[in-house]
This record gives structure tokens, C-alpha cells and sequence, in this order.
């Protein structure tokens, strides 16, 4: 695999210009201060990301805080840099800033400059700031870039040790090593959102620490019966303490220009979170967050996905800042106000689903800043099963990018003509009834029952139901690192399952008179996308290298829309097939083809099957099982391991955002926009932390922690 950037990604910018006109100056200074509160927590990342990450961002953000980027990027020309020498350095840069490290937030592996580190050293030193030892550019670099350029095989791909890198644990913690200390949190009922392992050892004692983002700092020793001899336990608070410390100013800061009772007690709940490190506070949060209904300013903040920790259980700090789009949203809301209805098409029985559909807002989004490693396309918060369960949630799109590769001719314009109804229909599907419906069975701490054990039947065998989650056991906890693949596959196999309903097509205004036994345009490119997406999906699969092996995935969503192409060519491989060709270049391309004839006779209901096995086993807590059923989709058919690569030599980088800055002026808070460039990618970076209050606090206290952190990763090989 290739990890140098040779095709630097392309950079769109979010556009929230009308919307956030729309906006009054107490609403925008109430942006303001979600916003200020989401760049300073969107630093964390780059600490969980990986050891050098928040180094080089550091540098870039120090190097071009002296250097105007535009102004410096003049003066490479003019001493005989190259524009493609130019572009390989800035992508890079703006790459690590808008990925929050030095590893793609989509597939994990490591990114490095196309461009040798002495002709970058070269590029740097045209700055007389760079030898000026007063700035400390040099020698931070000189830190930085052994690990930037390093190819050692370990440092290639985010997981677990010895044969991977991860800063979720420290340099030598093995899955063994955490999957016993997820033992300790399941019997104490604590969940890892946020939370770290470190371990420490030498001859004679091993120490676990279990460590919590929070402000305040303690150390307690506690007991667990299944440690081996000479180990101890250790939960440690003040993680990341001193950003967690700007956080909590941050949260008080929103709290004060919320612009709702129920937004005022929520950051109030969050700063109680941030500062002692409860999740039970944020918890409380999320729960007046999902009773916020319908805000003109709607933002969330935390340690919410699980998709980067190689074990499925801690989070990646993230947090959004937006502005409702009412027109988009209006759509979506239709669909929640007949969601119950549509619940009832699922492929499993009414005993299987909740007792009370909790209905959520749903709103289609313009966001102002997304603090994150990667941008999604929609979400569905809060995450916590206790919460979404009694209080229920929200779901939230963020717009679309569509791509036509593989597809053949005669697909290609009806794929352009309704990809973004067809994208619209299958994430309002996908976030309100996939995410949004099941039900988890669970054992209170009285030993009370949440279903009816005499009406509620195992599906499969018929009889009587016979697992459950038992207290302090959590959807993650049980399925571990296949819980977000599984998860993301259940939500994307009821967007597709649904979508030829009448009632569904009629909520988004689209082909209201077609019957239920015929294919709609919209429907067949909605299904034609996710087999598209399996496709390129094989990219962030790595295969297994030795032989009685398996292979992995390097991303949820992937593995997920794997998972269905398979399900589908399984079902009937005439309905599915994909054939190598050879392409308008000469170089070896491929072409997809799916039988519409077959869609609703063969397609779903091999999808319907599939779907009611995996809620089978999600709502039992069966683990065992529904990890092996999904692992035999999971693992490529021998021919794909050839179409693979030629998916890997065809493939085009994600791109980067550039998002919109904020500035307080005596008139106002003022939205920033900057150009489609690297440049602008860059800039944005340094003038948001210049214009946040406690921006440069942020970015101090960003080096004291990654400096503190060093020392155990020191050993990893380079």
C-alpha cells in the first residue's frame, strides 16, 4: 500500500453564509460559544490519534501563526520551488489539520508527504523565523519529523500492539491487556467512552490505570479478583486535564449565552462532566439535549464514537456546532411523525422493538464548525443504550458528495439524476428507524426484566429467550471491536429495506403513485449507491498475511457495505455481480451490475433474513453467535481480493474541509470564509485559535499534554 499523499485530496468548503445571516447577534454569540467549546475540545483527537499528532499540528499551527501562508507560499516560488513541490507540502500540512493527526480519519493508515524531508527542511528554512531559537521551530521539527516520515510497519495503521500503533493504550498494551480490564469496568457498571489504558511494568509488578478525561486530578487503587499475581488496578482522573480544564471555562461560557432553560442546565451538566469526569453527567446532558427540541442552534459535545478504539469502547472526542435547515428538515420530520408506522415493517416481531418509539428531532443541518478527525454525513446521538432507550435521541444529516465510479454507462445519468434524493431517503432511513429502532433485552440491578418472557420468543430457535445484557453490559461492551461494523450495517440494511415503501417514498416527495411491487428510479440508484459502496469499500480491507489468518477492516462503514454485497451475491449471484474491464485509459477498471428485475424478489427479502438474525442477536446480547454470522460476510471472496487492488489504483482521496471561521467584533460575531486551497485549509487553523478567547491557552495546553504523553510511546520503533 501506498502512504504517501501523490494525489493531494481535493478541499470543499462548508457554506453556512445564508444560514448563519438568518441568525440574531444573541443566537450568533451563542454559536460562538458552542463553537469556542468544540475547537478546544477537538484538540483531544489529535492526543488519541497517535504520538506525534498533536506535535505537528503544533508546529504547522506555530510555523504559519509567523509565516502568512499565502505570502510564504510567494516567496517558495520565487526561490525555485515548484508548484507540485509546493502542493505536496501544504497538502500534507492541511491534511494532518483537517484529518486531527497524521492518519486518515477514514481506513486508519498512516499519510506521508510526497515530497523527501530534506527538500521540506529546505521549504522551512526560507523562513528566518525557522533558525530563530527564540521560536523553537527548528528543534520542534527536528522532533517531529522522524515519526512524520517513518514507514516502520508498526506505525503504518491504527490498533492494538505489538503490530500496530494506537494512543487509546500505551506503547506495550495488547488486546489481552484491555479485554481484561473491560472485564473490571463491565462488573463496577462503568462504560470507557472516556477514558484511556495505560500500563506500566517492570521485573517484579504490573500496574493498570485506567485514566479519565477530567479536570480534577486523583488517583484510586481498587480491587479486582481476576488480576493475575503482582498486578494492580489503578483508576486515574485528570486525563488530558488541562484542555478539560478550558473546557469546563468553555461550558460556562455557553451556558451563559444559552439561549434556553434546557440548553443552561445542559452545558451546566457538561461542565460537571468535563471537570470531574463523569459520564453520568453526560448522560444528564444528552438527555436535555434530546429534549431540546427543534433549537435554532443545535450543537453536541463529548467522547461520542467508539469507531477508532481498536477494542469498540472509547470514544474519540468530538463536537459540532449548526444551524437548522428548515426546508430539508421539514422532510425528515415527516418521516418521524409516521415512523411508528413504518416500524412495523421491519423484519422482526413488535416484541423485538421498543415499548414506546420515542420520537427525535431530525433536522437537516448547516454546519458552522465540526471539531472532529472526519466529517459525517448523518448521525445518530446520543450513544449511551440507557439513554437512548428511556429517553431516545437525535438525528442529524449533513449533506453529500455523490460518486459514479464502477457504474456502468446506462446507470451513470439516472445515478446523477437522483443521487441526492436517493442519499436523502437512505440517511433519514438509516438514522431514524435504522439506528433509531431494536430493542436491547436487559436484566436490571433488582433482577427485573424489560420483556415479557412469555410473549417474547428467540426467533430463531422459537423457544424461550435466554440471554440478555446484564447489568453493566452495553451493546459495545458485548460486541466489541465488530459492534460499530455491525451497528452501521443493521442501520444501512433498513435504509435499503424500507425505501420502496409507498409511505417512506411519500414523506420525501418522490414517485407517490408507484406500487409496491415496482422499482422507482430513486429506489433502484438507492440500491445501486450501497452496492457501489461495497465495492470500494474492499480498499479498507486488509487482507491477512499468513496463511489459516483472517482478514480486518480498517473502517466500520466499509466492512458494513461489504457485509451487504455479500449478502446480496450470496442471495443469488446473478443480481449482483462485479466485472473486471479494461478501461478508457487501457489500465484495468471494473463495472457493477445489478438486476433491478430482481430487487424485490431476491434482494430484499435476502436482506429482510439477514437484518432480523443480526437484530436477533443485537437484542439478545449474543455476542458469540453474531459475531461469527457477521464475520463470514465480512472476509472478501477470493475474486475480490484481485478486484481490490484495481478498486486501490482507481481510487480518489476524500476531501478536506475548510471550514468558516468566527470572529468577535465591536459590531458583532462575524463569520470568516477562506478559499477552496491548502492554503485556506491552513489559515483557517491558525486564525481560529487566534480569535478564540482561550485559543491560545488551548494550544499551550495541548504541548504540555502531548510532552507529558512521550514517554510512553518511546520505545515504538521508528
Amino acid at each position: 500500500m501506498d502512504f504517501y499523499i501523490n494525489v493531494p485530496p481535493p478541499v470543499h468548503f462548508l457554506d453556512v453564509t445564508e444560514a448563519f445571516k438568518s441568525l440574531s447577534n444573541v443566537e450568533k454569540d451563542y454559536v460562538f460559544s458552542c463553537t469556542q467549546a468544540s475547537w478546544i475540545g477537538g484538540l483531544i483527537g489529535l492526543i488519541q490519534t497517535s504520538p506525534e499528532s498533536a506535535g505537528i499540528f503544533l508546529f504547522v499551527s506555530r510555523f504559519f501563526h509567523l509565516e502568512n501562508v499565502h505570502s510564504f507560499v510567494e516567496k517558495a516560488t520565487k526561490n525555485n520551488f515548484s508548484d507540485e513541490e509546493i502542493t505536496h507540502i501544504l497538502s500534507y500540512f492541511a491534511s494532518v489539520l483537517g484529518n486531527f493527526g497524521n492518519y486518515l480519519s477514514f481506513g486508519d493508515t498512516k499519510f506521508i508527504p510526497a515530497i523527501n524531508v530534506d527538500r521540506v527542511t529546505e521549504f522551512l528554512s526560507l523562513s528566518s523565523e525557522f533558525s530563530n531559537s527564540e521560536t523553537g521551530l527548528k528543534a520542534l521539527w527536528k522532533e517531529i519529523a522522524p515519526a512524520i516520515y517513518s514507514l516502520s510497519p508498526r506505525r503504518l495503521r491504527l490498533g492494538f500492539s505489538p503490530t500496530e500503533i494506537t494512543s487509546y493504550y500505551s506503547e506495550d498494551c495488547i488486546r489481552s491487556d484491555a479485554e481484561l480490564v473491560q472485564k473490571y469496568l463491565e462488573n463496577v457498571k462503568i462504560e470507557a467512552y472516556n477514558t484511556r489504558l495505560f500500563k506500566s511494568s517492570n521485573s517484579n509488578s504490573k500496574v493498570y490505570s485506567i485514566r479519565f478525561a477530567s479536570a480534577e486530578k486523583k488517583v484510586q487503587p481498587v480491587h479486582f479478583d481476576a488480576l493475575p499475581s503482582g498486578t494492580s488496578l489503578q483508576l486515574e482522573y485528570g486525563d488530558y486535564c488541562e484542555l478539560m480544564e478550558l473546557l469546563v471555562d468553555c461550558s460556562l461560557d455557553a451556558k451563559a449565552h444559552s439561549l434556553n432553560k434546557i440548553e443552561s442546565e445542559m452545558w451546566d451538566h457538561y461542565a460537571q462532566s468535563f471537570y470531574t469526569g463523569s459520564l453520568d453527567s453526560h448522560k444528564d446532558a444528552s438527555r436535555l439535549w434530546v429534549k431540546d427540541k427543534c433549537p435554532v442552534v443545535e450543537n453536541y459535545i463529548g467522547f461520542i464514537e467508539t469507531y477508532r478504539d481498536p477494542l469498540g469502547v472509547r470514544a474519540e472526542f468530538e463536537s459540532f456546532v449548526a444551524v437548522v435547515n428548515r426546508s430539508m428538515s421539514s422532510k425528515f420530520q415527516r418521516l418521524v411523525d409516521n415512523a411508528v408506522d413504518l416500524l412495523s415493517n421491519l423484519p422482526w416481531p413488535s416484541t423485538y422493538e421498543k415499548d414506546r418509539f420515542l420520537q427525535p428531532d431530525f433536522t437537516s443541518l448547516d454546519v458552522v464548525t465540526f471539531a472532529t478527525s472526519g466529517i459525517p454525513v448523518g448521525i445518530n446521538i446520543p450513544n449511551y443504550d440507557d439513554v437512548r432507550q428511556v429517553d431516545g435521541f437525535k438525528n442529524v444529516s449533513l449533506g453529500n458528495d455523490p460518486k459514479s465510479e464502477f457504474l456502468r454507462e446506462e446507470d451513470k445519468k439516472l445515478y446523477v439524476d437522483h443521487a441526492e434524493s436517493s442519499f436523502e431517503l437512505q440517511v433519514g432511513l438509516h438514522e431514524l428507524l435504522g439506528h433509531g429502532s431494536g430493542k436491547l433485552f436487559q436484566r436490571s440491578g433488582d433482577g427485573i426484566l424489560n420483556f415479557d418472557t412469555n410473549s417474547t420468543k428467540d426467533i430463531i430457535s422459537g423457544g424461550p429467550i435466554r440471554s440478555w445484557y446484564e447489568p453493566g453490559e452495553t451493546y459495545d461492551s458485548k460486541f466489541s471491536s465488530l459492534s460499530s461494523a455491525i451497528e452501521e450495517c443493521r442501520a444501512e440494511c433498513v435504509g435499503i429495506y424500507l425505501c420502496n415503501l409507498p409511505l417512506v417514498l411519500e414523506q420525501f416527495n418522490l414517485n407517490t403513485n408507484c406500487s409496491t411491487d415496482s422499482v422507482p428510479d430513486v429506489v433502484y440508484v438507492n440500491w445501486l449507491s450501497m452496492v457501489r459502496s461495497g465495492v470500494t469499500s474492499m480498499e479498507f480491507y486488509s487482507p491477512a498475511e499468513n496463511a489459516g489468518d483472517i482478514g480486518s477492516w480498517r473502517q466500520a462503514h466499509c466492512c458494513a457495505r461489504y457485509v451487504i454485497l455479500r449478502v446480496l451475491i450470496e442471495a443469488d449471484n446473478s443480481l449482483v455481480h462485479v466485472d473486471e474491464i479494461v478501461g478508457d485509459d487501457g489500465a484495468p477498471d471494473l463495472t457493477i451490475f445489478l438486476d433491478r428485475q430482481k430487487l424485490l424478489t431476491v434482494g430484499r427479502p435476502a436482506i429482510g433474513e439477514f437484518l432480523r438474525k443480526i437484530q436477533y442477536y443485537k437484542s439478545t446480547a449474543n455476542a458469540k453467535d453474531g459475531c461469527a454470522f457477521f464475520q463470514h460476510y465480512c472476509q472478501l471472496l477470493p475474486e475480490h481480493i484481485k478486484l481490490r487492488q484495481i478498486v486501490i489504483n482507481r481510487k480518489k482521496p476524500r476531501p478536506i474541509f475548510v471550514q468558516p471561521g468566527l470572529r468577535k467584533t465591536p459590531h458583532g460575531v462575524e463569520l470568516i470564509s477562506y478559499p477552496t486551497t491548502y492554503a485556506g485549509v491552513i489559515q483557517s487553523f491558525v486564525d481560529r485559535y487566534g480569535d478564540l478567547p482561550l485559543g491560545q491557552k488551548a494550544l499551550d495546553a495541548l504541548e504540555t499534554i502531548w510532552r507529558r504523553e512521550l514517554p510512553y510511546f518511546k520505545n515504538i520503533p521508528l
